[in-house]
């Protein structure tokens, strides 16, 4: 670098320029501001420092690759910069004149774009760049972002906002207690305007005599105590106002006190609905009570006597009554009191002694409460010696100051009425007011104890009318699944109360209908619950009963709450229309059996000569026809098929009329046992065959070999009907066959019957199938694999054995065969 001291040689003054410039260049690039330099009148960036470089995005490979002035400014500020330029010209260059600079530097504020397009705000200055004429050839700009002093500058709004718009007093004063600050809730609060009060001492608040409480406060503020504190405070009227007062230091950056802030709040009025909350808490406290009592069985004299001291108590009256409204039969209203409070005077006690023991009733209507009575409005008389309402007091009946009626009202109907005597300085509306919710619960008492006499009526005279019915009443409560029944027969009704007991009580093939039918009742989906099932009574006895009801009680949301209904027992007529059809089914069964076992056996007798001459004519052509294999052959399958011809023959023939022989002596368990024996392993492994015996000997007369017929004819069928497997089980009873005829047709003789019972877990059958499975060559199994002659055939042996074959199915459980047979007394046995 050269030294200044240098003789001023072309040579010293070119290095002391380049160093100047140098010095220039690092002072600029350095520089706490953003620094930003455009060529005239392109307005193209020709350098920019650092900070412009980080606050902008840009860098000076940008620059050198072409960057513009109006690329780093929106719009509106573009044009202003435009503007400014043209004020600051004065149109001197456009004349050709050298630039005159303006005295003083202007700043502007600017809208900035970074080169990733965000946008912040920035203050800048500029000056113009002149050639050696004066004139200007470039503009140099120093800008600074001003994004964080902005947001401070609305913040300190914002407060300012909030504070001036607060509804508590807030003040500010200086270390001697003058006041700095004042916002409109203090004024509305002390009414004193912030004009007024700014510059003054805050002791003009302190109510007389409490001058020394405002300085002691502010010293203890001024240590830098938070101070909180329930006060009083003088309101430029005069008037005192209860105030919760927060005072707190003011600290500068060092954390000294600098002044004092404040904040005032008036609970002038808080406190007086904190006394009146308390009252009102009380009240209904007392009447939460007194309802919950009420509600778990308690006297409805206690509890209306408990409720009316607390009401005296809390309206400081002397005495009072809680009355009911009653009607002669005329029409015409009188009062009859629930609940009494008279004054512990010799003279009230005497009156009470002479009016009470038979129930204080108010009659005469021109009085004070006679007035509510007539109108159902509350009287308000606090003289009622110069009241035209008033109509006098009985003799001896306690002095009258000041008296309160309030009429109690359900549901537009006067039920009641309060009355309040003698509280000192008398009664107002107010005080109707308070009673609002007493009232209200007295009402309700009312007609509860009102409905509660009707129940137990209508369910005297209903229990009286339904004793001797079918018909059962239940009540269900949904949310605690209480279910009882509490009217009518109840003999077969659920014997404790639980949904659970009863639901468990229903037919396991019922159940699932029935839940399902008052699930949807309750979702709303049906208007009634209506639905037919099987019930287990107390007997243990499945009985038929039609199950009715409906919701009678849902919440706000809709949800179910209580349910009512009956359970009307149509056992005997359910047995009825089930023996009816039974016994049609049978009939036409064995109408049907009938005919078609006559007319089988003719067709079969004389198809069987066709086949005897057609197999001895075969047996000839046989003997007749040359060695030729081919047509001995087609002779073969001609004689097969008619020998088979003749087996179904022989079949159709048992079918229609069975030579069963009648002087054989069968021992059932054997039958069973050799049955099951020759049927294994036609059944055996996919399905398990279970054997249970019965009691005793069963012996029958008949033929051992027929009925064996008919048991493995069951067995294989019982297989058939479980391809993916299962369980037979074989069961022996003795039954009494009665005139209900269960199992039998009609003209089935009365009497003792051994039972063979076959039960599958098959797939079971429909009804429809199930009324054709004895008709003659009806099958449901595949082509070439049933005659349709197994069932009939079996029927007809059992028939041929004085029996009979019943069957029963339900799709999807399987079914069960009743073989029944006669039994053989010890006489015929021998």
């Amino acid at each position: 670098m050269t030294n200044p001291a240098d003789p001023e040689t072309p040579e010293n003054l070119a290095q002391r320029y380049l160093d100047l410039t140098a010095e220039y260049e690092q002072f600029r690039y350095h520089l706490p501001d953003a620094l930003l330099e455009l060529e005239l009148p392109s307005a193209r960036v020709v350098s920019m420092n650092r900070l412009a470089e980080v606050l902008l995005g840009y860098t000076m490979e940008d620059v050198l690759a072409g960057l513009y002035g109006y690329q780093l400014v929106d719009e509106e500020s573009w044009q202003r910069a435009l503007r400014a330029g043209e004020e600051d010209f004065s149109g001197r260059v456009r004349q050709g004149l050298p630039y005159e600079r303006r005295p003083g530097q202007q700043v502007h504020r600017f809208t900035a774009i970074r080169k990733d397009g965000s946008r912040f705000p920035i203050e800048a200055q500029g000056s113009y760049i002149v050639d050696a004429r004066g004139v200007p050839t470039g503009v140099r700009f120093l800008f600074r972002d001003i994004s964080a002093r902005l947001a401070a500058e609305r913040e300190r709004a914002r407060l300012a906002a909030i504070v001036d718009s607060a509804g508590d007093a807030i003040v500010s004063r200086d270390l001697d207690g003058r006041i700095l600050s004042w916002n409109r809730g203090a004024e509305a609060l002390y009414g004193w305007t912030a004009a007024e009060m700014v510059g003054r001492t805050a002791d003009v608040l302190a109510p007389p005599g409490q001058e020394d409480e405002v300085r002691d406060l502010t010293e203890r503020v001024t240590r830098g105590e938070h101070v909180q504190v329930t006060t009083r405070r003088r309101a430029r009227d005069g008037r005192l106002i209860d105030v919760e007062l927060s005072l707190f230091p003011v600290l500068d950056d060092s954390g000294q006190v600098m002044a004092i802030g404040g904040i005032a709040r008036n609970i002038t009025e808080r406190l007086r609905m904190t006394a009146e909350l308390e009252r009102t808490n009380r009240l209904l406290g007392a009447l939460t009570r007194a309802q919950t009592d009420f509600i778990n069985g308690g006297d409805p004299a206690g509890v209306f006597q408990a409720m009316l001291e607390l009401l005296i108590d809390l309206t400081e009256s002397e005495y009072g009554f809680i009355g009911e409204v009653k009607r002669r039969p005329d029409g015409a209203p009188y009062l009859h009191t629930r609940a009494l409070v008279f004054p512990d005077t010799p003279e009230a006690q005497e009156f009470a002694a002479r009016y009470l023991p038979g129930g204080f009733v108010f009659e005469n209507l021109d009085t004070l409460f006679g007035h509510t009575l007539r109108t159902g409005e509350p009287v308000i008389s606090n003289d009622p010696a110069r009241d035209a309402r008033a109509g006098g007091t009985p003799p001896g009946h306690p002095r009258l100051d000041a008296y309160l009626g309030a009429p109690i009202v359900s549901r537009g109907e006067l039920v009641g009425m309060v009355g309040l005597s003698n509280r000192p300085g008398g009664y107002s509306e107010d005080d109707v007011a308070f009673l609002g919710p007493f009232l209200a619960t007295c009402a309700t008492l009312i007609e509860a104890l009102r409905a509660e006499e009707l129940r137990i009526e209508t369910e005297r005279r209903l229990a009286a009318a339904l004793e001797r019915s079918e018909i059962t009443l239940w009540e269900w409560d949904i949310p605690r699944e209480e279910m009882v029944a509490f009217a009518g027969n109840t003999e077969n009704a659920p014997e404790r109360p639980g949904l659970q007991f009863w639901r468990e009580r229903l037919h396991p093939e019922d159940r699932e209908r029935v839940v399902a039918a008052f699930e949807a009742h309750m979702r709303g989906e049906t208007d009634t619950i209506d639905v037919e099932h099987r019930y287990l009574n107390s007997r243990g006895e499945w009985g038929w009963y039609i199950t009715r009801g409906r919701v009678v009680e849902r919440d706000s949301e809709g949800r179910a709450l209580r349910a009512v209904g009956s359970f009307l027992n149509v056992t005997r007529r359910k047995e009825a229309e089930l023996e009816r059809e039974r016994l049609e089914l049978l009939i036409r069964q064995a109408q049907k059996l009938e005919s078609l076992g006559v007319l089988a056996g003719g067709v079969a007798h004389d198809f069987n000569n066709l086949l005897t001459a057609v197999l001895g004519n075969l047996y000839l052509l046989r003997q007749a026809v040359p060695e030729d294999p081919g047509l001995r052959e087609l002779i073969d399958d001609a004689a097969h098929a008619a020998e088979r011809g003749a087996a179904l023959v022989r079949r159709l023939l048992t079918f229609g009329r069975p030579d069963i022989a009648q002087d054989e002596v069968v021992d059932l368990d054997t039958l069973v046992a050799e049955s099951a024996a020759l049927a294994r392993p036609m059944v055996e492994p996919q399905v398990k065959l279970v054997i249970q015996g019965g009691p005793g000997r069963a012996l029958v007369k008949g033929s051992s070999s027929a009925l064996e017929q008919v048991l493995v004819n069951l067995f294989v069928n019982a297989r058939d009907a479980m391809p993916d497997g299962g369980t037979i089980t074989v069961s022996r009873s003795t039954v009494m066959l009665t005139s209900k005829r269960r199992w039998a047709p009609p003209e089935l003789p009365r009497g003792r019957y051994h039972v063979i019972a076959v039960r599958d877990t098959g797939t079971g059958m429909p009804p429809d199938v199930l009324e054709k499975i004895f008709d003659p060559f009806f099958t449901t199994k595949p082509v070439g694999r049933g005659s349709g002659l197994g069932l009939p055939t079996a029927l007809a042996i059992a028939r041929a054995h004085g029996g009979w074959l019943s069957a029963e199915s339900t799709p999807g459980r399987g079914s069960i065969f009743r073989l029944l047979l006669p039994v053989l007394d010890d006489g015929e046995a021998r």
